[in-house]
Formats: C-alpha cells, structure tokens, sequence
C-alpha cells in the first residue's frame, strides 16, 4: 500500500534532505511541546522556531517557556526582521505549529517566496465562521450559523432559526477548548460565558461560532495536499476515522467515497493549497444533505506513534484511501 510520511514532515513540500533543509516552525508554544524538531531530524531537517514575542500571543500562552530542542529561536516582532532573519538562517520551508501560527506561517513564506497559501485569505484555513461563509457562497453544503462575539446575538440567531440543536465552538479551529451542544437560546445563554473566556485566552479572539448542530454522526478526515503534474493542487486522503460509534449503519448513511469527494471540495474552497490539513465532518442520517463541514485545521498534527486516535493509524505510516 502507498504511504505518506507524517503530517509534520509532509507540510515540507518535495524538501531533499541532501539539501540540508531548515525548517521555521511557527509559534511551538502549546502547552506540553510538540515533538517537532525530532520528527524533522528523522529526514536530516534543521529546525528552527519562530516566536511571536508576550504582546502578541494569546493570554495563555505569553508566559509559556522556550521550546526545547530547536537549532535556533527567531523571536518575531515585525514581519520584515523575521523574514529577514529566517532568509539569513536559511530556511527553505515554513510550518505552523497550530492554529495560532497559521496566519504568520502563511506571511513568512509569501515573502520568502515559498509554497503556500495566499496570506490575505489566511482564517479560511482555520476559522469556523470564515470556513462556513466561504462554503454557503460556492453552494457547498453546510451548516447554518453565526460567527459573533455578543451573546444576545447568537441567542437572537438561534431563536430566528429553530434547530433539533445548537453547537457552539471557538471560531478558531484546533484550540483546547470543546465544543459545547445546546438544545436552546437558554443553553446557549448558559454555556456562553466560560466557552467566551476560554477562547479568548487561548485564540486571542473571544468570537464564537454557533450552528445548527451538523449531525450526531462525526468524522476526521487527515489529508495531505501538494502540487500536481499541472501545478494545481493535487489532495490526498491520508486517513478516514469515524469519530463516534453509531451503531449498525443505516441505509443511508455517507460512503467512504462521499465523505473523501466532499472533504476535497471543501479543501479547494479554503484555498489549502500544500501541506496537511485536518478535516471534521459530521452527517445526518435523517438531514438527507449529505456530508456537512464542522472544521477543517490547515496544519501539521503531531500524536505519539501509538496513538489510536490517529487517522489511519500511526502518524508516521498513514494509508492512502
């Protein structure tokens, strides 16, 4: 069977190791570390960590320590000096190392003159709120919803467009802070205030996403996209999990096939151009609408090598699907 190498070192587009490739990961300071720099070192890769300085990280992380493990630390204060920095370092390939570092990976490697996605578009490849608007434009199939940092605002939405449910979530995909199901305005007044402060602290931005809830059926959906024959963007499906046990499968429930034809449709709308990204969907068995978008996160997931979880199964030996 084909394989893919780890959604880590994947994010590094047609890197040759006799190179010596220097890899810039951007913003490595969730809490626990991640296990970049040794998973880059496997393929002969220096890494080298760009730091946005106190002021402009999120709450939680501005006292968070100094990663371990790097060749080097650029601390980010200005795109120009970093750019200017990372290019004297030799860095030919930029990675974010979660959701709070894709905006700035995506402009560093537009002024390097890397591959990657086009910076102005940037909350495509993690924001909910982005995602669903952008999907509700080109009639791809979605839930409806509001993006809004005000309470009375989303209560009132939820009020005008009567659901089986709500489910309320930080707009920016991939932060530690779950999602919360509501049955109505009252509990959407309920859960709003800690899910506000939670997402503030650790995204930077208190705004919330609230949705009809897409389906009790949940999907993940690894993928890797890189640039084909003709220069467009060329997705594969690395991994398929379903996410919650559903019992027998219902006649009408999503093929493999329709699940893997909808997350590409959905990776060319967010302009997921190269590099892993990581796809929740959920579906309905009752809707009829087929397959529906929860988030899609446009960067590299680490996991332990023996983690179940993994779509597909170890990280670092991922099945095309």
């Amino acid at each position: 069977m084909p394989t893919v190498p780890s959604s880590a070192t994947a994010a590094v587009p047609r890197a040759d190791p006799a190179t010596g490739t220097v890899v810039a990961v951007v913003a490595p300071y969730e809490k626990g570390g991640k296990p970049y720099p040794r998973a880059f070192a496997r393929h002969g890769w220096r890494t080298v960590a760009v730091l946005p300085e106190h002021r402009l990280r999120p709450p939680a992380y501005r006292n968070a320590a100094p990663p371990a493990g790097y060749g080097g630390t650029v601390v980010h204060r200005g795109l120009r000096q970093t750019v200017k920095a990372l290019r004297a370092l030799g860095v030919s390939a930029v990675v974010a190392s979660g959701t709070g570092g894709i905006e700035l990976a995506e402009r560093i490697a537009w002024q390097l003159g890397l591959p990657g996605a086009d910076p102005a578009s940037s909350p495509l490849r993690y924001d909910r709120g982005a995602q669903a608007a952008r999907l509700a434009r080109l009639g791809i199939p979605a839930p409806r919803g509001i993006r809004t940092a005000c309470r009375a605002e989303a209560a009132a939405w939820a009020r005008s467009y009567p659901a089986a449910g709500y489910l309320l979530a930080p707009a920016a995909a991939g932060t530690p802070v779950d999602a919360v199901e509501c049955a109505d305005a009252g509990g959407i007044n309920t859960a709003w205030p800690a899910l506000w402060h939670a997402a503030a602290r650790y995204s930077g931005s208190p705004h919330l996403v609230l949705t009809e809830l897409p389906g009790r059926r949940r999907y993940t959906v690894g993928t890797l996209t890189r640039p084909g024959p003709d220069g467009r963007p060329e997705h594969v499906v690395t991994g398929l999990r379903a996410d919650t046990p559903a019992g027998p499968r219902a006649p009408n429930g999503p093929s493999p096939q329709a699940l893997v034809r909808y997350t590409v449709r959905v990776l060319d709308a967010l302009g997921v151009v190269c590099g892993p990204a990581t796809v929740r969907l959920a579906h309905d068995d009752t809707a009829g609408r087929g397959p529906l978008l929860v988030h899609a996160l446009a960067a590299p997931v680490m996991a332990r090598t023996d983690d179940p979880s993994w779509p597909g199964g170890r990280p670092d030996a991922h099945t095309t699907t």
